[in-house]
């Protein structure tokens, strides 16, 4: 059964408001190995787990038509808020039951999602409704990595101790196998497709310009936060957000309020991919 951690309102919309968009290239990359052997037309694609839109989006210019799924219905209205796409539609779906015709999907993408699903059941779906030459693709990023000159070691060791030390025991086991594992466990490896391709190195990545805020606001999309907001209410979720702001804008050492304090966030992507025979 996939997990649902991310059905609140405002937890949806944290999530719309502060994670990224994936590089160009690693779309690119995708279409590139769909085309080397797939030569109709791209008629349609899937983006199952797709939150509030940021890696639905992206396919858009490449095919008539993109789906994002995902099964939390406060994440799908997040997306259709900000749709503007007319080739582009939003459905509430699991990844194990897709609501597609069998043979109707050119490529599937999953990102920063899969580690919720139901694996062997998805790659079963996934299998089903892709065409024959189409391609599963899953990917990732690892963590955000805050650029801020000579301080940016010291300013990604307080992002990496909220995660591991912080938040222990309420991190899901599926969310430490993205941001600490790559996917690189057996069961991402799509040993069911021989035609399949896993890249894990810094080809692909994207920056994004953000505050002190942003960050902060970051943290709060984590799974792993919003469990220990449940658990511990409120009061404490604030506490902890507030201690990460203040440890981090003691580090920077600027005089700027956190809301106008700019630094870069880069995310490193990693991405696997398969072709149905």
């Amino acid at each position: 059964m996939a997990h649902r951690f991310f059905e609140g309102a405002a937890h949806a919309a944290a999530y719309a408001r502060f994670r990224p968009h994936p590089p160009q290239p690693l779309i690119d990359n995708i279409l590139s190995f769909l085309k080397s052997k797939y030569t109709g037309a791209l008629a349609a694609a899937a983006d199952v787990g797709c939150g509030s839109g940021q890696t639905t989006w992206i396919l858009a210019p490449h095919f008539n038509n993109v789906t994002g799924l995902d099964i939390s219905e406060a994440q799908i209205t997040e997306a259709i808020k900000k749709n503007n796409a007319n080739n582009v539609s939003f459905k509430v779906s699991g990844a194990e039951t897709l609501p597609f015709p069998s043979r109707s999907l050119q490529v599937i993408t999953t990102g920063q999602a899969c580690h919720w699903f139901d694996l062997p059941k998805f790659y079963a779906e996934a299998d089903r409704v892709l065409v024959s030459g189409g391609v599963l693709a899953l990917y990732g990023y690892l963590f955000p990595l805050p650029i801020f000159g000579e301080v940016s070691d010291q300013l990604a060791e307080i992002v990496n101790d909220t995660y591991e030390n912080k938040l222990e025991g309420y991190i899901h086991q599926g969310s430490m196998e993205v941001y600490l594992g790559n996917y690189k466990s057996e069961k991402y490896n799509m040993v069911h497709y021989e035609d399949r391709i896993e890249i894990r190195n810094d080809s692909y990545y994207t920056d994004k310009a953000v505050s002190v805020t942003d960050l902060t606001g970051y943290i709060s999309s984590w799974s792993g936060f919003q469990n220990y907001r449940t658990q511990n209410g409120d009061e404490a979720a604030f506490d902890m957000l507030q201690n990460f702001q203040n440890r981090i804008m003691s580090v920077l050492g600027v005089s700027t309020a956190p809301e106008d304090t700019q630094l870069i966030l880069r995310y490193k992507y990693f991405i696997i991919m398969g072709r149905k025979p």
